[in-house]
């Protein structure tokens, strides 16, 4: 009976010990970036640019341990330029380690104040290997919701403890502009910015580019985890 005794604490001091483990927290930063590579015809390629933050969430689901929900808001926004490797702000997140079969990130922009909630500038070559500065701003909100990615390629995301992890979520203005034809942009109205003459694209400004571009925003985003 002892010996039966003994066992069965054994069991629930180890269940505890497991379970503690389990709530270990993980220093994670994160970072937010643009797809700075060029689009395949070569017309198109983005270098600059901020995003305005409204919320961020994480939710995962490990093989042992409950699930994970975590968030945050920024009530006067979090303004945030794109980069691959500077932090947010005011964003380090401590995330439960353990193995996640799914860890997924979404966030809101801020649109509360009437600024820019992504700006994005880049440079468009017409057939004529002509070059323009492209500027893409937009002032209302959008809600991204993206499912992360191990940077091995692992379908199984670890998070330890012990360990400092980042995540990098990369937005893709290629992708927005991709199905842009040629002949949009070539018909593009051009605004004179710090001595530059521009294409614009906004909400007043080149519309028929707008409208197709704003209906692509939330598409092609990525998060990469990686140690």
């Amino acid at each position: 009976m002892k010996y039966l005794l003994l066992i069965f604490g054994t069991f629930l001091l180890l269940t505890a010990c497991q379970k503690e483990e389990l709530k270990q927290p993980t220093d994670v930063t994160v970072s937010i970036d643009i797809n700075r590579e060029e689009s395949t015809n070569g017309h198109l390629s983005f270098q600059d640019g901020f995003i305005r933050l409204a919320s961020f969430s994480v939710e995962g689901t490990r093989q042992e341990g409950a699930e994970v929900e975590l968030s945050r808001e920024f009530e006067q926004g979090n303004l945030t330029n794109f980069s691959p490797t500077l932090p947010i702000l005011n964003l380090d997140i401590d995330i439960p380690q353990g193995n996640y079969t799914e860890l997924d990130i979404a966030f809101n922009i801020f649109d509360d104040n009437d600024q820019t909630t992504i700006h994005v500038e880049g440079l468009y070559t017409n057939q004529s290997n002509q070059t323009f500065p492209l500027v893409f701003d937009f002032a209302s909100s959008e809600y991204f919701s993206i499912n992360s990615e191990a940077e091995d390629g692992n379908p199984v995301i670890t998070l330890d403890a012990n360990i400092s992890s980042s995540v990098l979520i990369t937005l893709d203005p290629v992708h927005w502009f991709d199905s842009i034809s040629y002949n949009l942009f070539d018909n593009a109205t051009l605004v004179e910015i710090n001595g530059v003459m521009t294409i614009l694209v906004d909400e007043n400004t080149n519309t028929a580019i707008y409208d197709i571009v704003i209906d692509r925003l939330d598409e092609q985003t990525s998060s990469v985890f990686s140690n």
